[in-house]
């Protein structure tokens, strides 16, 4: 390794001329950090300062806030510069190599190099702004590996087939056992990770590659041998493949990935024929640690391209908020994102944005949902099921065997597309994000408002419409990590008024007089049922202003003023409101978004 050369590297000794680099370069020493491995803990003392010369580093805060620093980066500088303890834990990503300079022949040498100390200080400043801190590794996930569970399955060639949808950026680069032992002999490849002279030349050829490429493909035809494991710690985003009908089985996979404390992402690709079952898809997922999954059929270029986007992070996810009748806006945002060949890879909402998120998830085009949406609530109107209101206005019975109909006995963790809602659990006052179990019970726990409909009981625990406390979920959709936030707003502030009343004095019989106080017979009194829903999701609504909105790469705040949470009746109207507005937003933007 050429210290000096890596030095000058570094932006904050880049000015440095050949003497001063010497001179530093004679205090560094190299240490090797292995996959999931401790650096430093939080309020540790801060006795050196680190430079990453090639893997990844994870810090995490003592608010639990993450950067993730890579090649040439400094970190510990603030605690040298203060003499004050960490304030953060560092972990290793991946095998990462490090320089180590202690914190006194550093300061040492910042006394004679005040364009150095003034250089640091810009850095500090720099991480402690909000706006410019990583809190998510996204843009840092340039290296990914692909390991299938057993040799049948084709992991070089939907390698092959991703990295050619990944040429949208230049220099993307597909490295195999195969290409190392062209280039090294054969062999080569399964070289141990032991630090030896060939494995830290294999090491820093890699390093090589991942400097001048925008990302890196490592791939294995199979698992267990020392190359899948090199694979492995080179990565930023693992991709394990499995055959999603194939009982999960032990493999030599599951004993490495228990051997460490992994940091990169984890996740599941399960090679799936359309229509077939998927059955194993939570027992794959729980055997492999995996944080999230994806179905793609190995020769489906649609499915390819997903992945693609979604592993690179350029991926379309939609977030619905909740809103009665209001949602039906999203259906016309859908009808938009169709006409504009714009794909919609995640989807997830709350309440009705939960309702068409499903269909969305389904398969079902706008068209579809329009007709869906008009048999649900328009023509029959299956939430008319009137109870005595001992806990509620309506049984529920019958809105729930519409949604039986509907979306069937599919589970969430099967669908093509990744979805999620959320419920409100009103024994703990917490949101609970469903993304397993069956579609059709948890679409409607998320659009059971309290007071109209029944809790669910779950777990010892009731849950509700989970408009009460997360009404547009752009929280669970920022932390899958997938690309571009599209969030369709259907909140208002001002749903129930009362013109003219109230304005001398309190009246608490306003609303039970209503017809002998507004002349207006056009304009009706808030109803039981609205002023359950606008209760309930008042302080939700409020926090949606704040950091759901900030959250969103695009808010769409459908033009629905005038129109209430219960006139299902204006369902063609809010369509097209929602498709024309939604259709004005998106056409200027249309270049930057990915296409279907």
């Amino acid at each position: 390794m050429d210290i000096i050369e890596t030095l000058r590297k570094v932006s904050v000794f880049s000015h440095l001329d050949e003497p001063s680099l010497v001179k530093l370069a004679h205090d560094c020493s190299i240490r090797y950090l292995q996959t999931g491995q401790q650096l430093y803990n939080l309020n540790d003392p801060a006795s050196h300062l680190y430079i990453v010369v090639y893997g990844r580093i994870k810090l995490t805060t003592a608010s639990n806030l993450s950067t993730y620093l890579g090649r040439y980066e400094i970190l510990g500088e603030m605690g040298v510069i203060s003499n004050q303890p960490h304030h953060g834990s560092v972990k290793a990503m991946r095998d990462t190599t490090l320089l180590v300079i202690p914190r006194q022949q550093f300061i040492d040498f910042l006394h004679d190099q005040t364009d150095t100390l003034f250089a640091l200080s810009q850095l500090i400043i720099a991480r402690t702004q909000p706006e410019l801190q990583h809190a998510h590794p996204m843009s840092h996930n340039r290296t990914l590996s692909i390991i299938p569970v057993s040799s049948q399955i084709p992991a070089i060639h939907l390698a092959e087939k991703l990295t050619e949808h990944l040429q949208r950026w230049p220099h993307v680069r597909l490295v195999t056992a195969a290409h190392v032992d062209a280039l090294f002999g054969i062999g080569f490849s399964q070289t141990p990770l032991d630090y030896g002279h060939d494995d830290l030349k294999l090491r820093e050829w890699l390093a090589s590659l991942e400097e001048k490429h925008c990302y890196v493909l490592y791939a294995a035809h199979q698992n267990g041998d020392d190359w899948s494991k090199r694979c492995l710690h080179q990565a930023d985003r693992i991709l394990i493949l499995a055959e999603a009908n194939q009982t999960p089985v032990h493999t030599p996979l599951v004993d490495i990935l228990n051997q460490h404390d992994w940091q990169s992402q984890i996740e599941l690709v399960l090679l799936r024929s359309e229509g077939n079952p998927s059955p194993y898809t939570l027992t794959w997922k729980e055997l492999y640690h995996a944080r999230a999954h994806y179905f793609i059929h190995p020769w489906a270029q649609t499915d390819i391209c997903a992945i693609a986007r979604q592993i690179s992070s350029q991926g379309v996810g939609l977030v619905l908020g909740g809103g009665g009748a209001r949602g039906f806006a999203h259906i016309g945002l859908i009808r938009a994102l169709e006409q504009l060949h714009i794909p919609i890879d995640i989807v997830g909402g709350t309440s009705m944005g939960a309702f068409v998120a499903a269909l969305v998830a389904c398969g079902f085009d706008s068209i579809e949902m329009t007709h869906i949406a008009y048999e649900t609530f328009v023509a029959r109107n299956y939430l008319n099921d009137y109870t005595m209101p001992k806990v509620s206005l309506i049984r529920g019975q019958r809105f729930h065997s519409r949604l039986q109909a509907i979306f069937g006995h599919q589970r969430i963790e099967e669908l093509k597309r990744t979805f999620y809602c959320i419920s409100t659990n009103l024994t703990t006052g917490e949101a609970v994000i469903h993304d397993q179990g069956e579609l059709a019970t948890w679409v409607g726990t998320s659009m059971s408002v309290p007071g109209v409909a029944p809790p669910v009981a779950w777990r010892e625990n009731l849950l509700c419409d989970g408009g009460v406390i997360n009404n547009l979920p752009t929280d669970v959709m920022q932390n899958l990590e997938r690309g571009t936030i599209i969030a369709s707003n259907v909140s208002l502030h001002d749903d129930i008024r009362v013109p003219g009343i109230g304005l001398d004095q309190p009246d608490q019989s306003a609303l039970l007089n209503w017809n002998k106080l507004i002349k207006d017979k056009l304009l009706h009194a808030p109803r039981l049922a609205e002023i359950l829903m606008r209760t309930a999701t008042l302080a939700s609504d409020t926090m949606i202003q704040t950091a759901a909105i900030e959250r969103a790469n695009l808010h769409i705040r459908m033009p629905i003023n005038g129109i209430g949470m219960f006139d299902w009746h204006r369902l063609d109207q809010l369509v097209e409101l929602g498709y024309e507005h939604a259709l004005a937003t998106l056409v200027p933007i249309r270049e930057t978004l990915p296409t279907a």
